[in-house]
């Protein structure tokens, strides 16, 4: 065979192997709730296996595509200049000496540590990636209220909540599920990235009865809601926790029945 062509095949192949590396999406969402008081690391593992005695082992993470670490074996780690606030460079994951300071030690999170984050690791024989999405929580300083205006038999509600971090999903319901009229949330982000919703309902009630109106807010992969209820008899209220609008909605029940009369 042509020495040549043996030299274009043999590049050919060794870029192929080079770009179509192991490529890993195990892990599930990260979700990392801020708090008040002093967090501990959030820590982001880079699994991989390599061969007996590598050499050039180098491990480096990115978050949306930027450099944040790297850790050649051998040497101290180091957080590249944008992320040096960010990351615990100190931190051991293993007592492997091979994945001493593979994992990555988010400190100090914000709303700007939400991002897709990617492990590369690599020697000269392998290149392995590991891929994971962190998805920042913040309701530490947010605000929420129910609000209801009745004019005859029907109810405007208006749920608004501000400050939140990620955009929220609003949700409005009625103990009878007598909703009749939905307007599309609106939710904007405002300029220090946090976002500010409303949610319009409108209610039509044929009784005198009280009702009570509960206002959701989510976060998608996140378990727990912001809840705040209004009742017919009120104006709107705030930070009202699940028990009280159990107590509304058992008050309507009994009154239905005819059990406190």
């Amino acid at each position: 065979m042509n020495p040549l062509l043996i030299v274009i095949l043999a590049i050919g192949l060794f870029q192929r192997d080079a770009l179509c590396y192991p490529t890993k999406n195990e892990f599930e969402d990260k979700i990392v709730v801020l708090k008040n008081e002093e967090m501990l690391p959030t820590i982001l593992d880079c699994p991989y296996e390599v061969e007996e005695n590598p050499t050039g082992l180098t491990v480096k993470w990115f978050r949306d595509g930027k450099t944040m670490y790297q850790w050649l074996f051998g040497q101290i780690p180091h957080a590249f200049p944008d992320f040096v606030n960010e990351i615990d460079i100190s931190y051991e994951g293993s007592t492997d000496p091979y994945k001493q300071y593979s994992s990555l030690a988010l400190i100090n999170p914000t709303i700007g540590t939400t991002g897709n984050y990617k492990c590369l690791v690599h020697t000269q024989k392998q290149i392995q990636t590991s891929n994971q999405r962190v998805q920042v929580i913040d309701v530490r300083n947010y605000t929420l209220e129910l609000n209801h205006n009745k004019i005859h038999n029907e109810t405007q509600l208006k749920c608004t909540v501000t400050n939140v971090y990620p955009r929220p999903s609003i949700t409005i319901v009625s103990n009878d599920q007598d909703v009749v009229k939905r307007e599309p949330a609106n939710v904007e982000e405002n300029e220090e990235g946090y976002f500010n919703g409303t949610a319009v309902v409108a209610v039509y009630d044929t009784d005198d009865d009280p009702d009570a109106y509960q206002c959701f807010v989510s976060f998608e992969g996140y378990s727990e809601n912001l809840t705040t209820i209004a009742t017919s008899a009120s104006a709107g209220v705030s930070h009202v926790d699940f028990n009280l609008w159990l107590f509304c909605f058992l008050y309507y029940l009994l009154s239905k029945l005819g059990i406190l009369n």
